[in-house]
């Protein structure tokens, strides 16, 4: 057995909070733990931080990663999916967590890398996103789940694991995700069969034949030709990426830092970002499916990506690349002074002359010249809000024209999914009123 050590925990069970919180909830957690807990170790080759780093996993939850320095040592001991087992040891009493790794080298095979679809990233590797922790989380468990010997002893286990998927499989539509749904659709379909000789009970066959059900309804759905599924999931991840601060905070800086001088997109000379803009485009235009080429029409290029079978690094080189168009071309049509509260031509006359106008300016929501100063979700329920009290037909193109956005209609759905966003509009219900 090899001991390691396990930092940044104070960085992975909790957000939002003040540094001292951090510490203080990763003491708690760390208090929790029991010498022999099973771990969970994952190699992230795609962390844009560190291509070294190994995350660590307890109860398919993330909770800090192996000491960079020591890391060397252990990528040896990882199987062919990345991945191996290990159990908590000890604590220092604050905030840093010993794991050990039995010595299984002699088990390990290489995993043989699949080749690119898509030609290289236009951003380099320094500007890369993360992958977001649900799909993280669907990477671990859909494979751990899929590789499972099922037998008395575990089958429990298995069901719980399967209990832990069914809610993440439509997360996400790459290569990796429709192979794991495949061999997991026929590992339940198998278990189901087995049920008696696994010893399962009533309850349990119940429970196995439901998971089962909607693991194989997932797998169809995959296939549908109306309101095709690949497609949707294609475009709502993009909505999650689009509106996940951290994921964007960080590819928007380090693209900022890279390409456009160190200047953010409000800053930075135009000349200079309608160059990127085209380059960016013509990535795109290289492609050789004619799908692939339209930022505009992400139904096509979503369905053009699950035909392909595109990795997840590759389709978040796709993601990135959308984002950052996005970005520029919002950025090159914000004049520098927006004239939106000077003459008011940007919008329309029966917001431009409405109390409930100046209602928000003067809460702050939208700056002088006019534009959200909130979130894009809470800015898709502002202008639902506002175009309900004032009979606003077709909001979505008048607040994307005013705002300069694109798919509001997408960030007003993520608005109905986020606490956050929910407890705004009833303060907006208030300013309103």
């Amino acid at each position: 057995m090899t001991e390691f050590t396990v930092t940044g925990i104070r960085y992975q069970i909790i957000d939002g909070v003040s540094l001292e919180e951090r510490t203080a909830a990763a003491e708690r957690y760390l208090a929790g733990l029991v010498k022999g807990q099973p771990v969970i170790l994952v190699a992230e080759p795609d962390n844009p931080i560190d291509a070294n780093a190994i995350a660590v996993y307890i109860d398919y939850e993330r909770i800090g990663y192996i000491n960079r320095e020591e890391t060397d040592e252990l990528r040896h001991l990882l199987n062919e999916f990345h991945q191996c087992d290990g159990v908590v040891e000890r604590t220092d009493g604050h905030i840093t967590l010993f794991i050990s790794v039995p010595n299984v080298s002699e088990n390990t095979r290489s995993q043989v890398a699949r080749p690119r679809l898509l030609p290289e990233s236009p951003l380099g590797d320094n500007v890369r996103m993360p992958f977001a922790k649900p799909e993280n989380a669907l990477q671990l468990i859909a494979s751990r789940l899929a590789v499972m010997e099922t037998d008395k002893d575990n089958v429990h286990e298995v069901i719980r694991l399967a209990e832990r998927y069914v809610p993440l499989l439509k997360l996400s539509v790459c290569h990796d995700d429709t192979f794991w749904l495949n061999r997991i659709g026929k590992k339940l379909h198998g278990m189901v069969s087995k049920g008696k000789e696994l010893g399962l009970g009533e309850e349990d066959t119940a429970k196995l034949a439901d998971l089962n059900n909607k693991v194989r309804a997932a797998s169809g759905d995959m296939h549908r030709t109306i309101e095709h599924w690949p497609e949707r999931i294609f475009v709502n991840h993009l909505d999650r990426l689009r509106n996940d601060g951290n994921i964007n905070s960080h590819l928007y800086k380090k693209y900022c830092d890279t390409f456009l001088d160190g200047k953010t997109f409000e800053q930075a000379d135009k000349a200079k970002m309608s160059a990127e803009l085209e380059r960016l485009r013509d990535w795109l235009k290289d492609l050789k499916w004619s799908e692939m080429r339209d930022p505009s029409n992400l139904l096509a290029m979503g369905n053009k990506a699950d035909y392909l079978g595109l990795s997840r690094k590759e389709l978040y080189d796709l993601y990135s690349v959308l984002l950052l168009i996005e970005q520029l071309e919002a950025a090159l049509k914000t004049e520098t002074k927006n004239p939106i509260d000077q003459s008011g031509d940007n919008i329309p006359e029966v917001l431009a002359t409405s109390p409930l106008w100046e209602k928000v300016k003067q809460a702050g929501l939208v700056d002088d010249g006019g534009q959200p100063t909130v979130s894009r979700p809470e800015a898709a329920l502002m202008a639902d809000a506002l175009a309900h009290r004032l009979g606003i037909s077709n909001k979505w193109k008048v607040f994307e024209k005013m705002w300069h956005r694109n798919n509001m209609r997408g960030d007003y759905n993520t608005a109905l999914n986020q606490r956050k966003s929910l407890e705004f509009q009833d303060e907006l219900k208030n300013i309103l009123d």
